[in-house]
């Protein structure tokens, strides 16, 4: 499954994307904010892939103009498909300081509310991380309290994302347009049928083109 919307690509991660992903990942930038910081293996990244449900977790490869740039998630994805949890990590370092992560997070997150019917999002952010905790508020997240240091929760609810993002999304839209391409190029599970289900219901907001 492709899916297009302000001039981002998020395309559904299969097995040939794992290679890519897993040398992202190992660069020390990537892995100095991750909460788990070991050298990936093939074989890692293989079992990782092999074990992930389908059906409780999206994983996209994040392109621009077809240059792929990162991977987002929304995973754990409860089985009442109210909650789950988010993340991205941008693996080009060119593109850390671009607006491209930024509209891919909008668009996942847009994903999540408005096609998922999620009520929270939650986001694990390395304490002292300060332009991901910047960049997180910016989306309406608020840190959980009563947490330690360290790798710390981050939660937003769909009402907080609307009121935080009002002008960000009109802003988008108004520079790329409010369409977004749907292209099915691979056997559907559920959930992603389900997805799919929403941005279609959801026509006003998504104004979908499926091709």
């Amino acid at each position: 499954m492709r899916l297009q919307r302000y001039g981002i690509e998020l395309d559904s991660l299969r097995s040939e994307h794992l290679e890519m992903v897993r040398l992202w990942r190992n660069q020390d930038f990537v892995r100095s904010n991750m909460q788990f910081q070991k050298l990936l293996s093939r074989d890692d990244q293989e079992n990782w892939f092999q074990c992930l449900d389908k059906n409780k977790n999206l994983y996209w490869v994040i392109r621009t103009h077809g240059y792929p740039i990162g991977l987002i998630h929304i995973k754990n994805i409860d089985s009442k498909c109210t909650k789950g949890e988010a993340g991205i990590f941008v693996g080009e370092p060119s593109y850390l300081e671009m607006p491209q992560p930024m509209l891919a997070i909008l668009f996942m997150m847009e994903l999540a509310f408005v096609a998922l019917g999620l009520s929270y999002l939650k986001a694990k952010i390395k304490s002292g991380n300060q332009h991901a905790i910047s960049f997180n508020q910016k989306l309406g997240y608020r840190l959980v309290p009563g947490q330690p240091d360290g790798f710390q929760y981050y939660s937003v609810s769909d009402e907080g994302f609307r009121v935080a993002t009002e002008q960000i999304r009109a802003q988008s839209a108004h520079m790329f347009g409010n369409e977004t391409v749907v292209a099915q190029v691979s056997k559907l599970t559920d959930l992603s049928s389900g997805l799919i289900r929403g941005i279609s219901k959801a026509d006003s907001y998504f104004n979908p083109k499926f091709i």
